[in-house]
């Protein structure tokens, strides 16, 4: 399992290359979500979204020779515009394997930075052979977007920032797709802050680590359906699960008409543009399936901005929630 100081050591290697994103205060969302609302929203880093943490992590790790090999990943958009920013900023090239229905504002990220892009599929099992070809193939080096330790300890980094903006958090929710984040964020908050709950958020369409603690080991899904595209992931890791079952306190899986509604009501109420992956941990509190109090000071983690605008441009004509 990945430590409190390999995420504390991520953070120094990043940091040149990222954003410190701020933590926002928004009132106007506490009676709504029943607490002290606090977003740490992603959006406001180089790429859109969180991803950009951990792929930096990984390809800076790497000795000169294996970054000259070039970079692959499979990924649904946020880890690919994170690996192509990798690839970039270290001057080498990133092939980046990601589904036939692929976000188009995360398609355009990655060609923004230069990235080459296959696409294949719509599930991340086939995506991941192709990357698996690519490096046999061609001998470069795999990114993979979640079940890689130096991958969850870049993630882990924002909440180190969480923690020192708000030492009196309440809990630090995050949302779960392949548990890269929710793995790095929990080992991150028990190894400076014990008291403070960790949640993961899902879908309900996607439930890969719910169902996995409710059986008690990591499950495949025979299918995947939710409008929250960056967690479509099939599988539980078993890597990711067992820092899941150690340290992550609460697992919720919510349906994707809540999503949709914590995206309006961020829009309306908060002014901001969450993607329907980032908008996970709001939906969970906005559906009631997240224990708070008034008073409690609860940080909801917004993984990403990278929303397709014609999804946007559906929800916004259906009026606040």
């Amino acid at each position: 399992m990945i430590t409190w100081k390999d995420v504390q050591q991520a953070r120094e290697r990043i940091a040149p290359y990222m954003v410190r994103t701020p933590l926002l205060r928004v009132p106007a969302l506490d009676e709504a979500l029943g607490c002290q609302v606090y977003l740490k929203h992603e959006g406001f880093q180089p790429i859109g979204a969180f991803k950009i943490r951990g792929a930096l992590n990984k390809a800076l790790s790497l000795t000169p020779e294996e970054r000259e090999r070039g970079l692959v990943c499979a990924s649904s958009g946020n880890h690919a515009q994170g690996v192509a920013y990798a690839a970039h900023k270290l001057g080498t090239q990133a092939v980046i394997v990601m589904p036939t229905n692929a976000n188009p504002v995360k398609l355009a990220g990655v060609k923004k930075w230069g990235g080459t892009v296959e696409l294949v599929g719509t599930l991340s099992s086939q995506r991941e052979a192709r990357a698996a070809e690519l490096v046999q193939e061609r001998g470069m080096v795999e990114i993979h977007p979640y079940a890689d330790p130096y991958v969850a300890a870049g993630q882990g980094t924002l909440a180190l920032e969480i923690l020192e903006d708000l030492p009196d958090a309440a809990l630090v929710a995050a949302p779960m797709g392949g548990g890269g984040l929710i793995s790095g964020v929990a080992t991150a908050v028990k190894g400076v802050a014990p008291q403070v709950r960790t949640v993961g958020v899902e879908p309900a369409g996607a439930p890969r680590y719910t169902r996995s603690r409710a059986e008690g080991r990591p499950v495949q899904l025979e299918s995947v359906n939710t409008i929250a595209d960056g967690t479509r992931t099939d599988h539980a890791n078993p890597d990711n699960f067992a820092v899941i079952q150690d340290r992550v306190d609460e697992l919720y899986a919510v349906e994707d008409l809540w999503i949709e509604k914590a995206m309006v009501l961020l829009l309306n109420q908060a002014k901001i543009v969450a993607e329907p992956s980032g908008a996970l941990p709001v939906a969970a509190a906005l559906a009631g399936l997240l224990p708070v109090k008034p008073e409690d000071k609860a940080v909801f983690v917004l993984s990403g901005g990278n929303a397709d605008p014609a999804l946007l441009a559906r929800l916004l004509t259906q009026g606040p929630v």
